[in-house]
């Protein structure tokens, strides 16, 4: 026997040699009697190292991949066949299916014997099923971006980008756009048809999640929910600006999912390299090459910036209930401590002190959907995450993902200047998702922008950082070029644009999810009365805020002096415009009360009651009081929008409020009532939102200074 095998073993030492350079075992295989069998183990523990992330071209391994330990039970199996068949008939036909090549003539011989149809189909499925096609990740952060490449992207200049567009059935227009950059020429591209329905977790192994993560996950994911994650799985920046309170928790799902999919793609990759350099160490040294590096200055990859503890609250659930599915059933209670640690304590903080919601005068739908559960704005959590436990209430320089609201990172940063700030967790930030951005533009959109001002600079002090393990990107300092940025929003903004256009510089591009709007708010509007819209020229956006205000004293506000002109509100959606037409109604004198966000309860309730008796002319409305209490003011008889409102159904909501059922019987203003919307060509985003797409084209594209739109 051991003369028969002599000359394959010699052809197994070359291709060792070749390949790998040392003998690898696995200790499940040590107990086999059988010599054939223990040279089929030896080759498979070989093919191991390179079958993960391959080719479907067996015979074109070029490199060796990270393998994760789910697929062991997939191999055992394999070999049990493998020794089954081998036991019946020593033949050698399994290693063409591996991809040997043994020089030995009469092995040769041998497998010229063989025909590719006697190999069993359910081998060939099972062998594909352990090749993930798709492996976004290992190509997106192993590429190196040439001098000329990265001069291009840090140009002050706007960058040249290849633009294309493609229509979905569900997420409809999806406008890529790519870097021209010469290193681009060869990235995989968005395919132009959707992508099919993820069902099973065969399906999600398919598009390269990791199968411990795959059979865990809950499935089916629906049509929109496979389609946004086949464009987030390329690594790409996604904004889309259609999340909303039904689709809410599906766009959750698929980013929590991305996330933890990121997550243990690293730390597979980390583990094997660990233990290459382990083995090396035990035999004479290694020296480390570029091949080895797989890590950034300081720990945390993803951070995950949502407004509320609520929100934090239902990501956590998430990432529970996959780390728990299909855990052992001994012991729940005892099972859920061990694979959620600190749970009970998140669960202390993170949930309760919800608002309450009077059932008399109920708050409208989306409000109490909004606001429910714990809304406090001032959170952050470290967690860390490995096959089968997440922990949470981690340092942050020991998680892997950071969840905070803008606040909670702007306190934790501290310092009173750039200079004292910390911000070194943020350094090597290699996945950032922005969820619920129009809560957050709502709280303090300049806490956002701080922290992404203060993203991948240089650290300040490595901690327990390997050199040789890092990026060589990451040394460079272009960490920005590599961060993947997922923005959700319930509808569009300039600020959204302003930060998805000037903040997000992945060097794979960027996705823009867009949506024609073909019923705006306006539909949704009770009152059949006119309304007006008057365009205000400016000539830049610096001078936007000047201009309008010049505009409305000038042209819209004496008209509104006139005692006809009685219960006025105007509705104010930026506080600084708000400040502005404060200090001026003070200075001049005028008849008026306000309502912002800052006012108390009591002042509240004065200035209400002074405009429904006719007390105060005037009336200034924030919409970020409107936004946070929703108070329901009565007695509007004319209504002024210094600008359109950055909530499109805030449009018709405050406009229903003038209904004749919250009006003051004895004003004696019963026939005099108006509606004026002031506008600028800036405004179009928003003007989409309550108008419609094809009806803000045409206001725009108009050279009339006035439209007025009548609720049919």
């Amino acid at each position: 026997m051991g003369k028969k095998f002599g000359h394959f073993k010699k052809s197994k030492t070359a291709v060792k040699d070749k390949n790998c350079g040392k003998k690898q075992w696995n200790g499940k295989f040590k107990q086999r009697s059988s010599a054939a069998v223990e040279v089929l183990k030896k080759q498979i523990d070989l093919e191991k190292k390179v079958l993960k992330y391959q080719p479907t071209d067996l015979r074109k391994i070029t490199e060796q991949s990270a393998e994760t330990e789910d697929h062991e039970d997939d191999f055992q199996s394999l070999v049990n066949e493998l020794s089954a068949a081998t036991k019946k008939q020593p033949s050698f036909k399994e290693l063409k299916l591996l991809g040997s090549k043994p020089k030995n003539s009469s092995l040769s011989g041998q497998k010229s014997k063989l025909n590719q149809s006697e190999v069993s189909n359910e081998n060939e499925k099972h062998l594909h099923r352990l090749l993930p096609p798709f492996n976004r990740f290992k190509e997106h952060l192993q590429h190196e971006l040439s001098s000329e490449d990265v001069e291009k992207l840090i140009a002050s200049g706007p960058i040249d980008k290849l633009k294309k567009t493609l229509e979905w059935s569900q997420l409809k227009y999806l406008h890529v756009f790519t870097p021209n950059i010469k290193d681009n020429s060869t990235l995989t591209h968005i395919n132009e048809d959707p992508p099919k329905t993820l069902k099973t977790a065969s399906d999600l192994e398919s598009v390269g999640v990791q199968p411990s993560l795959a059979n865990k996950v809950p499935t089916p994911l629906n049509e929109l929910q496979s389609e946004l994650f086949s464009i987030i799985n390329v690594y790409k920046d996604i904004y889309y600006p259609h999340r909303n309170l039904v689709n809410g928790e599906e766009v959750r799902l698929v980013y929590t999912l991305h996330a933890f999919n990121h997550i243990l793609k690293t730390r597979a990759c980390v583990m094997l390299n660990n233990k290459k350099i382990e083995e090396g160490n035990s035999n004479n040294g290694l020296v480390l090459t570029d091949a080895y590096r797989d890590q950034g200055l300081v720990r945390p990859k993803v951070l995950i910036i949502v407004p509320f503890r609520n929100s934090v609250y239902r990501i956590i659930s998430l990432m529970a209930n996959i780390v728990k599915a299909k855990a052992s059933t001994s012991s729940s209670t005892e099972n859920d401590q061990k694979t959620v640690m600190n749970y009970e304590r998140f669960l202390k903080e993170f949930t309760g002190d919800s608002l309450y919601f009077p059932k008399t005068n109920p708050k409208p739908e989306d409000y109490e959907k909004t606001f429910t559960g714990n809304t406090d704005d001032n959170f952050r959590l470290g967690l860390s995450l490995t096959k089968k436990t997440l922990k949470l209430y981690t340092d942050f320089y020991s998680s892997d993902i950071l969840i905070a609201s803008p606040l909670g990172l702007r306190v934790t940063m501290g310092g009173s200047s750039d200079s004292d700030a910390e911000h070194d967790f943020l350094s090597s930030i290699e996945v950032l998702i922005i969820d619920q951005a129009e809560l957050i533009l709502a709280q303090n959109w300049e806490n956002l922008l701080h922290i992404l001002e203060h993203m991948h600079l240089q650290p300040k002090t490595l901690r327990a950082t390997d050199i040789n393990r890092v990026r060589m990107w990451c040394l460079n300092g272009f960490s920005k070029f590599y961060r993947q940025t997922l923005m959700f929003a319930s509808h569009e903004l300039p600020e959204f644009r302003g930060v998805f256009s000037n903040k997000c510089c992945n060097y794979e591009g960027c996705v823009r999810i867009s949506k024609p709007v073909h019923h705006g708010e306006i539909h949704n509007v009770l009152m059949a009365l006119p309304q007006v819209f008057q365009r205000i020229d400016v000539n830049g956006l610096e001078n936007i805020y000047e201009q309008r205000l010049h505009y409305f004293i000038n042209k819209v506000l004496p008209q509104f002096k006139s005692s006809i002109f009685a219960h006025t509100m105007i509705y104010v959606p930026n506080y600084f415009d708000y400040v502005q037409l404060r200090n001026y109604f003070k200075a001049e004198n005028l008849n008026f009360v306000q309502i912002c966000e800052y006012t108390k309860k009591e002042k509240i309730a004065r200035a209400r009651d002074m405009f429904f008796h006719s007390a105060a002319h005037f009336l200034l409305y924030s919409e970020r009081s409107h936004f946070f209490k929703r108070t329901r003011v009565k007695g509007i008889r004319h209504l002024i929008m210094y600008q359109p409102p950055t909530f499109p159904h805030f449009y018709a909501e405050m406009i229903n409020l003038m209904h004749s059922s919250n009006q003051n019987a004895r004003d004696g203003l019963d026939d005099s009532m108006s509606i004026t919307v002031l506008y600028t060509k800036y405004d179009q985003l928003v003007l989409n939102g309550i108008l419609g797409s094809e009806n803000t084209t045409k206001l725009l594209e108009s050279d009339k200074p006035i439209h007025v739109y009548t609720a049919q």
